[in-house]
């Protein structure tokens, strides 16, 4: 029995050890999916793993790489064979088996052992290798030297495609066939007839081709004949090799002729090798149909002169010319071991008028089209990112790029389909001419850019934020190019360093742009010069060695960049001493104590004073160099140290600190200005002390926040200067250039502040990214103005004013976090990069931030985090790969350590105080935009009313009053109902009774936007900001805005909802509509008598038979007045308006007689009444009556501060008083304070109060127009406008005040 259970435990073990559907997927070489002709001799490897099961970890792994798939299915690992290796690494595993030759072929696999078993073998890759060095390539460089009739340098270069072909006979069977291809500037390689390299277009990728020339490999095994004569052609074109501008020899690199060198290395059946390379007996010629080539001026192409057949073995080459030996250029052949560039299908134009194509989005690439035309016909498309006001192309911004494709046509198309194929452009538009009749469907829009896996992906419940997004991902991938450029599409498309320095993190999200980075950080390494300085524009197509620290930063950025987003080290080692000799010279050259005293572009573009501006003039606007530069050198020293520790260089790292130490002591120094117990409000955000640096503006702040410079002592004061130029210099809007923008966001919500963080990402209006979206932009314009802006730096598709916005929404949004300084793990694990650990912790304190979907595809696997949630309760699915671990941090500070799998949190939202029960919006979206003024009723039934006013705008005529219901019980309130609207029949007497004459009456606008009890007329918002109106013109139909809706239960049950009509406040006329089933149908509006407009913004008090209405009048001062309704004759009677004694007005500093409005009524507990009231003093006003409302007291003074906003009040059921009201004291010279914080006052007498809680104290502001009851069960209900976008909804139960 025993024996036999043995055999069974053997028999189910194979089983158990493959148990949990462990695989290994997504191999790569490099970074590379079956990568052709690398030249790393000791390539590293990389998987990933997945499973059915949580909790997985690696425990080991196995590589096997053969020298044939026969052996590799075999398991016969001929050239390495690692055996189990116990390790937890799966990333960038290096090569340790035999040597690697020279364009030897490899074929890999590997498998995984884990905590819950060992996966299957994974499916097989292959890789080879390259011609590793100089001595392996034959033959020589071919092409022509000499220019051509027509062909011209200068301004607009000229130069006709060089064709070259050559053919081979094969006299035996080919085992394998190998292409290796450098073809300078760039080229199309052809094999029998056919392309080789599919949709990849433009290569190789630019370098600087003084120190590296890249070559690409091709297998062609498939492509050659089984016997005969094998052709092989090139198209040469012009690329950066042969530049398209070269009127500034001082500026532009001129290389020299395009050119190639081409080795076919051939594998025979018998085991012998053949290369066929290129000599003097290929032949060439530039009488091909390509005339010209540019990459900003276009293609001409003349199809009369193609070349039939010219790539097929067989065809009469004698008239053209055998190929010239070329000069050898300067770079060293290397393999390209990025990518490349491929050009894919976008679609057909949206729009087709006046011969102008609209494809609706802007990109970089070209337009095929079919041709058609008679022979000599010309067709032209020229390209254009936006159009004129009369839809005409806008060329302006293209500054002398002509950015026009032009094609002859030989009269026998037949409808063929062309495009270029060395020429790419920006554009969303373009105008063709030549060609007749032309539909849509003649034309296809191709995008060209680099090959690579998009892999984050991001929605928010935003709106605008969502098209925001879009528009990055558009511009990213736009403008790479093989190279990280600054445009598409005008004279420049250049590799500026500065675009990318913190933009490379962000864009890591969206792409996995590492092969990319690490070559450019190798392009930087080639364009060094010999004393350390680096171009701005690297490779250095424009020699801008103009040394500053900003731009140029981008080398350790982004090197550090790769190690932590990827877990890729060898850019840091290999960039270690160039790093060093650039950070050396420019200490040498510009360190005085401490201090980088060199800068070149300052805070580059910040938003101007006046729109047609590029650059401010505004000096209070500008940051200072020497500030910035030095900043950035600090965190240069601190990532300098960093890469010295990892390569355990201790006396540079020691080095590296020491300079950082003196460097920020020096920096402290120089730019701190620290002058405490300065502020006009102390305590609150907008108003602090004079700690700042620089001038203050919010990037000389933000600089030495992010970089760990400002003393923790003071660190709290510098972040409140910070947030006082956003939101009160800046309106709520950015007010950074490229340098602030990077740092912006994250320095916003490392500190506190992601709710600003958020409005900076989400605003509509100007400047923002929102801006740009809602103003036709779907790519990232150059200039926040760009709209504006003068043409001459004007670019409509830009990244570099993304800043750190991607980075942002991933890590804060998505709350994706690597570990570091501000988000450490329990272990602290150094190595926790490329995400092995992370950290999930979303900002769930921006409150309206409703939902978020993020998903990035790590080095490791997909990362998820999923979540929806309202102001008090959080639901959270998240996803975590194999092989990692995650620490989730949730909203009640709790930190959930979880291994791989998937995971779903249900958990509540702290309130910020115990004593608020609810906190709720009364909805999260609406038919309007905007909404204010709100008001509340318990109904008898224990149903809570709401009711606000909303449209466009405060004033707007299509403002209307609405309600929202919660019933008891629920748990939501219902979506916005239209109770009442402004909306007046001419003629009619009730029009005239609301001051309207006739059509032609100035005092009303045309019947746009809802009106009650007509559907039809309804309008809706296209998301959350921008209307769009569906209105029949009835001509008979007129409306003014309404206003301050105010609600009160009758003691039969009915409920009232009083507001005012008027275009403004002046013109107000009070009117009433009436419920009888709590709020759920509203009957016709009744007007109130001339001259009366019921409680002005609160609530009434009955006493008796008495309808008592604060209320108050604006026209001549601000003045109030009681309006008494009675209830039994139902006659309105008017007392007032009460007179006022004198005080200090705030804005003008001098005596007058008290202006107040918007009375709430008190009761005493001395029988009397009292109401509170907004001023222009700084104070509440007050006043009595001893006769139930018939008399009142001269208006005084309180000591209760007022910011000139609207309060409520309410007396409870045991004779305390509540007030509600904005805590802040409106300062002297000015005319009102900002709508935050919002509070709670407790007073046992009404005279004396206390501040017993805050609700609201964002410096966004806007926390205004309360409304707050006692509810049957003691309870308080408030509501309030928040922001101007909602109206949120809060109880309150003082018993719990904490």
């Amino acid at each position: 029995m025993k024996k036999i259970l043995n055999i069974l435990v053997l028999y189910f073990l194979p089983l158990f050890v493959l148990a949990g559907n462990i695989g290994v997927y997504d191999l790569r070489v490099e970074n590379m999916d079956n990568p052709l002709g690398i030249d790393a001799i000791s390539p590293r490897f990389s998987w990933k793993i997945s499973s059915d099961k949580n909790n997985i970890l690696q425990t080991g792994y196995q590589i096997l790489a053969a020298s044939s798939l026969d052996k590799l299915n075999k398991n016969e690992g001929d050239l390495w064979n690692s055996q189990r290796v116990n390790s937890n690494e799966q990333l960038w595993i290096s090569y340790q088996g035999k040597p690697l030759q020279g364009n030897e072929e490899i074929f890999w696999k590997v498998r995984a052992f884990t905590n819950k078993g060992k996966s299957r073998w994974s499916t097989v890759q292959h890789f080879s290798i390259g011609l590793l060095n100089e001595n392996q390539w034959k033959g020589r460089w071919i092409g022509l030297e000499t220019m051509q009739p027509g062909e011209q340098r200068g301004l607009h270069t000229r130069l006709a495609a060089r064709y070259l072909r050559r053919e081979y006979s094969l006299t035996q069977r080919v085992k394998r066939a190998m292409a290796y291809v450098a073809g300078l500037g760039v080229y199309e390689f052809y094999v029998n007839g056919r392309k080789v390299g599919g949709n990849h277009v433009l290569e190789p990728v630019p370098t600087d081709y003084r120190k590296t020339i890249y070559y690409n490999t091709y297998d062609i095994t498939g492509l050659l004949n089984d016997s005969g004569n094998q052709a092989f052609g090139i198209i040469l074109g012009n690329g950066r090799f042969f530049p398209p501008r070269q009127e500034k020899a001082y500026k532009e690199l001129i290389f020299g002729l395009p050119k190639c060198r081409i080795n076919i290395v051939l594998e025979m059946e018998d085991g012998k090798t053949i290369t066929w390379s290129t000599d003097e007996k290929w032949k060439l010629t530039t009488d091909g149909p390509v005339l010209s080539n540019n990459e900003y001026d276009g293609e001409e192409y003349d199809a009369r002169k193609e070349l039939i057949g010219w790539n097929l073995a067989g065809y009469n080459d004698e008239k053209w010319m055998n190929a010239e030996r070329c000069d050898i250029p300067e770079g060293t052949l290397k393999a390209q071991m990025t990518e490349g560039m491929i050009e894919e299908k976008y679609g057909k134009p949206v729009v087709l008028k006046n011969n102008i194509l609209d494809f609706g989005q802007n990109m970089a690439g070209w337009i095929g089209f079919h041709v058609r035309g008679n022979q000599g016909d010309t067709i032209r498309v020229k390209y254009a990112e936006k159009l004129n006001a009369d839809g005409t192309l806008y060329t302006d911004n293209l500054r002398n790029a002509l950015s026009e494709d032009i094609y002859i046509c030989n009269g026998k198309e037949n409808g063929i389909l062309w495009r270029p194929r060395f020429s790419y452009h920006g554009f969303r538009y373009a105008q063709v001419s030549g060609m007749k009749n032309i539909k849509q469907d003649d034309f296809m829009a191709y995008t060209v850019g680099d090959e690579m896996q998009e892999t984050g992906e991001l929605s928010t419940s935003d709106t605008i934020l969502n098209k925001v997004l879009h528009n990055a991902l558009w511009g990213i991938r736009s403008n790479y190019k093989g190279m990280p450029v600054d445009c598409p599409q005008r004279n420049e498309r250049q590799p500026w360093l500065g675009d990318r320095t913190v933009g490379c993190l962000g864009e890591s999200f969206l792409f996995n742009n590492e092969r990319l980075y690490t070559k450019w950080m190798h392009d930087i390494v080639d364009g060094q010069r010999s004393d350390g300085a680096i171009s701005n524009v690297t490779p250095t197509f424009w020699r801008y060695f103009e040394d500053n620290m900003t731009w140029p930063a981008v080398f350790p950025f982004a090197c550090d960049m790769l190690y932590e987003q990827f877990g890729n080290k060898q850019p840091i080692i290999n960039s270690y001493p160039s790093l060093k000799k650039w950070v050396n010279h420019m200490i040498d050259e510009y360190w005085d104590n401490g201090i980088i005293t060199k800068d070149r572009y300052g805070d580059w573009c910040v938003p101007p004073e006046k729109l047609s501006l590029i650059h401010s003039q505004d000096s209070s606007r500008q940051t200072d160099g020497e500030l910035i530069s030095t900043a950035y050198g600090i965190r240069i020293m601190q990532l300098m140290e960093k890469f010295a520790k990892m390569q355990g260089l201790t006396d540079d790292a020691g080095y590296w600190h020491a300079k950082e130490h003196i460097m920020t002591s020096a920096f402290n120094k120089k730019f701190l200005t620290f002058k405490p117990g300065t502020s006009l409000r102390p305590g609150h955000v907008l108003y602090p002390d004079s700690i700042f640096y620089g001038n203050n503006t919010a990037t000389a702040n933000l600089l030495p926040l992010a970089f760990g410079i400002v003393p923790d002592s003071i660190k709290k004061e510098v972040v409140k200067n910070v947030v006082a130029n956003i939101m009160t210099k800046g309106d709520g809007h950015v007010t950074c250039g490229v340098i602030g923008i990077s740092w912006l966001l994250r320095g916003l919500s490392d500190n506190g502040f992601a709710d600003i963080a958020y409005l900076l990402a989400t605003n509509a209006s100007y400047p923002s990214w929102g801006y740009m979206a809602e103003n036709g932009a779907t790519t990232i314009w150059e200039l926040w103005n760009g709209d504006k802006a003068n043409p001459k730096m004007n670019s409509g598709n830009h990244v570099m004013l993304l800043g750190d916005l991607l980075t942002w929404c991933y890590q804060y949004l998505g709350g994706i976090r690597n570990p570091n300084e501000q988000n450490p793990v329990p272990s602290g694990n150094p190595e926790y990069v490329a995400y092995k650990h992370f950290i999930l912790k979303p900002s769930f304190e921006i409150e309206d931030c409703f939902q978020v979907n993020a998903s990035f595809d790590s080095p490791y696997g997909l990362i998820k985090s999923c979540w929806n949630k309202t102001l008090q309760r959080l639901h959270w699915t998240v996803q975590i790969p194999a092989n990692t671990t995650a620490s989730v941090c949730l909203p009640n500070g709790e930190i959930k350590e979880v291994g791989s799998g998937s995971y779903t949190f249900d958990v509540n939202i702290p309130s910020k105080n115990p004593a608020i029960l609810k906190d709720e919006f009364l909805y999260d979206f609406a038919p309007f935009p905007e909404a204010h003024a709100s008001t509340i009723l318990e109904l008898k039934n224990g149903d809570l009313l709401a009711s606000y006013f909303g449209g466009t705008k405060e004033r707007n005529p299509d403002v209307c009053i609405w309600v929202s219901r919660k019933a008891k019980g629920s748990d939501h309130w219902s979506a916005p109902a239209l109770a009442g609207d402004g909306v007046f029949r001419l003629g009619t007497a009730d029009a005239l009774f609301g001051g309207l004459s006739g059509i032609n009456d100035s005092t009303a606008s045309a019947a746009f936007g809802p009106i009650k009890d007509h559907p039809e007329y309804q309008y809706h918002y296209d998301g959350n900001r921008h209307p769009l109106c569906r209105v029949a013109g009835v001509q008979q139909l007129k409306r003014k805005a309404c206003w301050n809706p105010v609600l009160f239960q009758m003691p039969n049950g009915e409920v009232w909802l009083f507001y005012k009509i008027g275009k403004t406040v002046d013109d107000w006329q009070g009117c009433v509509v009436k419920s009888r089933d709590g709020g759920q149908t509203w009957g016709d509006r009744e007007m109130l008598p001339k001259g009366f407009i019921g409680p002005v913004k609160n609530k009434p008090v009955i006493l008796g038979n008495r309808l008592i209405c604060g209320a108050s009048t604006e026209a001549n001062g601000w003045r109030f007045h009681v309006e008494l309704y009675d209830l039994k004759t139902k006659e309105w009677k008017y007392v007032g308006p009460v007179k006022s004694t004198e005080a200090v007005k705030t804005d003008d500093k001098k005596i007058h007689p008290i202006d107040c409005i918007q009375p709430s009524i008190l009761k005493l507990k001395d029988g009397r009444l009292k109401v509170l009231m907004r001023t222009h003093n700084g104070f509440l006003a007050q006043s009595y009556s001893s006769d139930n409302g018939e008399t009142w007291t001269p208006v005084t003074l309180s000591d209760i501060p007022n910011n000139e906003s609207g309060t409520d009040a309410v007396t409870l059921q045991d004779g305390r008083q509540i007030l509600i009201y904005n805590n802040f004291q409106t300062i002297d010279g000015t005319k009102k304070g900002p709508r935050t914080p919002l509070s709670i006052a407790e007073s046992d007498d009404g005279e004396h109060w206390h501040h017993v809680l805050t609700l609201e104290d964002s410096p966004i502001s806007q926390y205004s127009y309360p409304a707050i009851i006692q509810g049957r069960d003691g309870k308080l209900h408030c509501v309030y406008t928040w922001r101007r976008q909602r109206i949120a909804y809060k109880e309150i139960d003082l018993s719990r005040l904490k």
